[in-house]
């Protein structure tokens, strides 16, 4: 026989009851029972201190997370989404072998402070089948398709801002030149297209 640990008055009414239905008319026995009236009073001045401590923090700014913190909060996630989209690299019959678009926007971004007035922003990478899909059309990072089958090859496209006193066409060559190097010593496949972005200049 099961025990009900079920908080209960001495009228049998259950506590949980009371509260499920403390915003709505007391029923026909909660008028006429004392211990029901007298827990509804209660319970309904915890109500209302509930609700005034929550609109009390809804509007205390001092709760209120800094905006580092949400931008922090929203990088973690972003990050998550694009480490779920994966480039196959090599397919053996023991196992393949991939690497996620996170892991190779890394070795992208370490490239690229190597050059110095250079600094790497936003980079997406997708895989174009090129000569197997009549269509010609991109496929997106996660694709089936190997980066080493022939006829595929990466598309990297990566955002960049620049120093005032870089000589850009140079200093794009000079990244250009960097990355592919960097992605055939650490992955060990070609680099593809390298589309790069000057979209901003700082100051040094």
């Amino acid at each position: 026989m099961a025990v009900d640990d079920v908080p209960r008055l001495g009228c049998g009414r259950s506590i949980d009851r009371i509260w499920a239905t403390i915003d709505q008319p007391p029923s026909p026995h909660e008028e006429k029972c004392e211990q029901c009236q007298s827990a509804r009073e209660r319970l309904k001045k915890l109500t209302e201190a509930t609700r005034s401590l929550r609109e009390s923090d809804l509007h205390n700014t001092s709760l209120k997370p800094r905006l580092s913190v949400k931008n922090a909060i929203m990088n973690v996630a972003r990050a998550e989404i694009r480490r779920s989209r994966r480039i196959a690299l090599h397919g053996k019959e023991n196992g393949t072998t991939e690497i996620s678009e996170q892991a190779l926007s890394s070795v992208i971004r370490f490239a690229a402070t190597a050059i110095p007035g250079i600094h790497a922003r936003r980079c997406h990478i997708e895989i174009r089948s090129g000569g197997n899909d009549p269509s010609g059309e991109d496929r997106p990072s996660g694709n089936t398709a190997t980066a080493a089958n022939e006829g595929a090859h990466l598309i990297i496209n990566l955002r960049v801002a620049a120093a005032p006193s870089v000589e850009i066409p140079r200093t794009v060559d000079s990244l250009r030149q960097r990355i592919s190097n960097a992605i055939t010593a650490c992955v060990g496949i070609s680099a593809g297209t390298i589309n790069i972005t000057v979209e901003d200049l700082y100051d040094v």
